[in-house]
């Protein structure tokens, strides 16, 4: 009867996994090895695919374009994931104080991360427009410089990472607060009592027994920004005429767009997905192997 049982157990423990396992596979497993596969063809997207070895991965070493991308992607990731974890850290002990009206600036803070990215997108174009935006006409009344957020080179990338932080920070701060609610009040009690310092009670309470948390955010953030495509093809805008703007901007998804539906090169494409994936899987690796110097579990 216990061995009945048991077994029953089992059978509708694997039916309630079926169906992410299912979809792991077919939207995820199966897709990287087609593209592993396809990173290896000369293929069109139409005609007949021809096998022509690792040519696809030797081309994209000499293209300067995704040289571009490498490093645009790995500034923009630098920039956007530790300045972005450090404000959802501040708004997130803000929310934890008990002000009045939390679950109000709760909703508030999160909506920008239930925005469509190319809706962000296109408000951030007319706020940073260089004559009629709101953001330099604020900086003209405080007689500040005011850049070509959009037409200088210079420029656009910084403006790629204040509108991926604005638009990171509701989720990562609601996740954060959620962590910081999990710490016993009972422990800051003692340290007040004990006469330790705020900053001392930050880095002996609250970062080790946030850092699962803050292990969490890193290791998506850093995900997401180096998969980073909508909001920077939307933001620049005239993505196919090429350029400075596009060059200083340009990611590694964005080359991978380029390459397949430009250019209807599949091959290149695949072959520069797989890199991306291989640089996301070595960064992964890293910070797990790291996280048991500074990550606390209970």
């Amino acid at each position: 009867m216990r061995k009945r049982k048991f077994k029953q157990e089992w059978f509708w423990a694997y039916v309630f996994i079926a169906p992410m396992v299912i979809g792991t596979l077919i939207f995820g497993i199966v897709p990287i090895l087609y593209s592993a596969g396809l990173s290896l063809m000369k293929w069109d997207g139409l005609g007949e695919k021809t096998f022509n070895g690792l040519t696809n991965f030797v081309n994209l070493m000499k293209d300067e374009k995704f040289r571009y991308e490498i490093r645009n992607t790995l500034v923009y990731t630098i920039a956007v994931v530790p300045i972005t974890l450090m404000l959802s850290l501040g708004v997130a002990n803000l929310l934890n104080k008990g002000l009045q009206a939390t679950g109000f600036f709760r909703v508030i803070y999160f909506l920008p991360n239930i925005v469509m990215p190319v809706a962000v997108a296109m408000v951030w174009r007319f706020l940073l427009n260089s004559k009629v935006g709101l953001v330099n006409v604020f900086l003209r009344v405080l007689h500040l410089p005011t850049p070509g957020w959009i037409s200088d080179p210079k420029y656009i990338m910084a403006s790629l990472v204040i509108i991926s932080v604005w638009s990171g920070v509701g989720y990562n701060a609601i996740i954060m607060l959620a962590g910081l609610q999990g710490i016993s009040p009972s422990l800051y009690e003692s340290a007040r009592l004990d006469g330790a310092s705020s900053i001392r009670i930050f880095w002996k309470i609250t970062f080790p027994l946030l850092s699962p948390t803050l292990f969490f955010l890193t290791t998506m953030s850093i995900m997401n920004s180096m998969r980073a495509f909508d909001i920077i093809y939307t933001f620049i805008g005239k993505a196919d005429q090429g350029g400075p703007i596009v060059d200083a901007s340009r990611t590694v998804v964005f080359g991978i767009y380029d390459k397949a539906f430009k250019f209807l090169n599949m091959g290149g494409a695949s072959a520069e997905a797989m890199i991306l994936f291989f640089m996301i899987a070595v960064i992964t690796v890293v910070q797990f192997k790291l996280q048991d110097k500074w990550v606390f579990y209970e």
